[in-house]
């Protein structure tokens, strides 16, 4: 009998002196509890006959699942109910296959296969790991059959491929935790239907068996709750920095099936609605949900916001009509309802809430979130659920029943379970996964243990488990697997199996998986370095600029323009020899796959008689934001709002003070600094502008000052030129100027007292 490669291997494996052998394993992620080989091995037949030997509804849903996943592998396959017969994979119930639910028997021998488990679930995984073990689509070739064949004559046959077999083995298997999930927010970016259910098919296939949905945010509210249709008319869209209008929402039709396509699949749909915080799309579709009562937009920018639920009883009131419409469509246990990054700006001037505090004896904001979220813990639990949040809800007593989601430390994991609550440990250092790789390489997210050193047996039982959100402020359909793979099978891999943790033996099973996902159209990023970075560059030598672009997976493509349009994928390619220096508006997109990839960069070259001249600053950039390099602010280029776009320098709790040499004197009639202001992110505009002049660079004379018109309370980022008009006829070689730094943020700020920041891209002389 011939053999796919890889089942040689196997068998060879098997065969070895124990001596000699490492301990048997085979290409299965997550790995499994035990693995035994045997002698001899199994050959699929065709047509395979799947039988369901326990009558059971769910192992009929089991069976077709199987069915299904064979069918698209290329296996023809049927389903029989009844006692197996030889060469049949049986899928059976079995008390004694297995310790708990999910658990599961797995045997293939020369007579068939047979799936046992205590309980379904555990059925539905074992099916997983047999898929694993048969040849899919992305295996090389078993055999280079075509060297059977005769080399000529009239009655050449077509060769036979060889035999789908897999070598006789026992595997025994459970998971370590059971709440193995993923958050996938919809909040921020809007992903149809068919995309959350491949992904959910894509967790099953990992084992992992939450799928944490978030539906609500500043930036977007995606379900459809018919006694409130402002939340889909107008909490579902926004209008973005460019103008055009994105969004999109949920129907209850939608959230069904994707619910019960999940449950065939294994994994609960546990539902997230943010309160109090992260609430500006629901105000902004009913302003009365704020204190304030004024209209504001759906949010378009990233980041926390200052408008929050104000805890009246006609929010209360619409948040049960809101619950009440979660629990009906989400059988899940769970509700998240959030309760992460709460300002207590607007409570603090609110007269009703300080009248509620007054009346509940609540001695401060703290403790009215306590009371926020306490209230909504017993809508729930009247109900018949339990509420989930983020760990700011344990900066007061927390409801009874709730369960806590760790995103800050495993710190507060311990501290949490010590008090006798359930945690979902996600700490954003090992399971983040929209953060760049090379901030959080797969071998970090391999290493996470969601229970923290020192606790007891009692305390350790209140780890369910953990979830890897994938947050999409910068992730859309486009990034969406390059940011979550390959490290999501790590990820399920540490919360799935049992003993100690082995990267080297991980690495060649993520590989074949790596190579059957990409079959199955799945992107792959990279382990340890970033999917895209582009970064503006500037050249003294040359006085001009470029965007370098750095790719960490093929395929990618970046595409420019130079006259302020937004590119296309058919746009010129850049070439890391492309460089600009005419005036204008240069504007660069990657496209992966030919959809964008990650948002447009642009640069805009300005008339400025200081380009590429030096200069000297009294105070250095924060290393964090160090712009183009040490001539950023005369390289000629304005950024864009995005302070992170590689064009800004940042000063924190210090003045901007630089003496740009022009080379000669010059006839100036204005010197202006080009800001910005993102008052959410403690950036604010300098409390003023002067401009000194010298013709030798010793003597000054001070030629103005200028100040900002706008208020530090303005909320929307935007850009600012504070400009000195000089009189006719001024003339200098040296120029210097001084921003100066607004202070501590006010007291009305949320970071009230802290140092703030200014932000420059230009030094502009003209």
């Amino acid at each position: 009998m011939r053999r796919a490669p890889w089942c040689l291997a196997l068998a060879a494996a098997a065969a070895a002196p124990l001596g000699a052998q490492t301990p048997p394993t085979v290409n299965v992620v997550p790995r499994p509890d035990s693995v035994a080989f045997a002698s001899g091995a199994y050959r699929l037949p065709s047509p395979v006959r799947i039988a369901i030997a326990t009558p059971n509804k769910r192992l009929g849903e089991i069976a077709r699942l199987l069915r299904e996943w064979l069918e698209g592998s290329g296996y023809d396959a049927r389903i029989v109910r009844g006692a197996a017969r030889r060469g049949d994979i049986a899928l059976a119930l079995d008390r004694a296959a297995g310790d708990g639910p999910e658990a599961y028997t797995l045997t293939v021998s020369p007579r068939g296969v047979r799936i046992a488990a205590p309980a379904p679930e555990g059925v539905l995984w074992g099916a997983q790991t047999l898929r694993q073990l048969l040849p899919q689509p992305g295996d090389p070739p078993a055999a280079d059959s075509a060297a059977a064949a005769p080399a000529a004559g009239p009655r050449r046959r077509a060769p036979r491929a060889p035999p789908v077999t897999t070598p006789a083995v026992v595997i025994r298997d459970a998971p370590k935790f059971r709440w193995r999930g993923a958050l996938f927010d919809a909040g921020r970016h809007f992903f149809p239907v068919p995309f959350v259910e491949r992904f959910v098919d894509l967790l099953s296939r990992e084992k992992l068996d939450v799928l944490h949905w978030h539906l609500t945010d500043d930036q977007g509210w995606r379900l459809e709750v018919p006694k409130w249709p402002r939340l889909t008319t107008v909490g579902a869209w926004r209008t973005e920095l460019d103008g055009t209008r994105y969004g999109g929402f949920y129907t209850e039709a939608d959230v069904r099936e994707v619910v019960e396509y999940a449950r065939r699949r294994g994994v609960t749909v546990m539902p997230e609605i943010e309160m109090p915080g992260h609430s500006v799309a629901a105000i902004a579709s009913y302003p009365w949900l704020g204190c304030t009562g004024d209209s504001i937009p759906v949010a378009n920018t990233w980041g926390v916001f200052r408008d929050v639920y104000c805890p009246r009883d006609t929010t209360f009131a619409f948040l049960g009509d809101v619950l009440g419409e979660v629990v009906r469509l989400f059988p899940s246990p769970f509700i998240h309802v959030g309760g992460d990054e709460v300002p207590r700006d607007r409570w603090k001037a609110c007269a009703d809430c300080q009248a509620l505090m007054r009346a509940e004896g609540l001695k401060d904001e703290d403790a009215l979130q306590a009371w926020f979220m306490g209230r909504v813990a017993t809508w729930l639990t009247a109900h018949g659920r339990r509420l989930v949040g983020w760990d700011e809800i344990t900066s007061g007593p927390l409801p009874p029943d709730a369960a806590v989601e760790v995103w800050r430390d495993t710190a507060t994991s311990a501290a949490v379970a010590r008090q006798g609550h359930d945690v979902i440990a996600a700490p954003g250092a090992y399971t983040y996964l929209d953060h760049a790789q090379s901030g959080l390489p797969l071998a970090k997210v391999y290493a996470f243990e969601p229970v923290p050193a020192g606790l007891t047996p009692a305390e350790a039982a209140h780890i369910l488990g953990g979830e890897a959100p994938l947050w999409s402020e910068q992730i859309t359909t486009a990034n969406f697997d390059l940011m979550a793979y390959p490290r999501l099978i790590a990820f399920a891999e540490a919360l799935w199996s049992r003993g100690p943790r082995d990267l080297a033996s991980f690495r060649p099973r993520l590989a074949v998986e790596e190579r059957r996902l990409a079959a199955l159209g799945v992107g792959m990023g990279p382990e340890d370095h970033d999917v895209l970075k582009l970064t503006p560059a500037y050249d003294s030598v040359t006085n001009s600029l470029a965007m370098r672009a750095d790719l960490g997976v093929p395929g990618i493509a970046v595409r420019y323009t130079t006259d302020g349009s937004a590119p296309s994928d058919t746009s010129p390619l850049f070439a890391d020899s492309t460089r600009f220096t005419a005036e204008g508006t240069a504007r660069f997109q990657a496209f992966y796959r030919g959809a964008p990839l990650g948002d447009a960069r642009a640069f805009t070259i300005v008339p400025n008689l200081a380009r590429g001249r030096p200069y000297t600053l009294t105070a250095p950039p924060s290393p964090q934001y160090p712009g183009t390099g040490p001539r950023a602010l005369t390289d000629g280029a304005t950024g864009t709002l995005d302070f992170h776009d590689g064009m800004w320098q940042g000063w924190v709790g210090a003045d901007l003070e630089a003496v740009v040499d022009l080379g000669r004197p010059t006839p100036i009639a204005t010197v202006a600094g080009s800001f910005e202001q993102a008052m959410k992110s403690w950036i604010l505009l300098p409390r003023d502008f002067t401009v000194w002049l010298s013709d030798d660079g010793t003597t000054w004379r001070q030629a103005g000052t200028a100040a900002s018109d706008q208020p530090a309370e303005r909320a929307d980022p935007f850009l600012y030129r504070l400009t000195v008009s000089l009189p006719a006829g001024t003339a200098a070689r040296w120029v210097k100027v001084r921003a100066t730094n607004p202070g501590p943020l006010p007291a009305w700020h949320s970071g009230a007292g802290q140092a703030s920041w200014i932000f420059c891209d230009e030094i502009v002389v003209r």
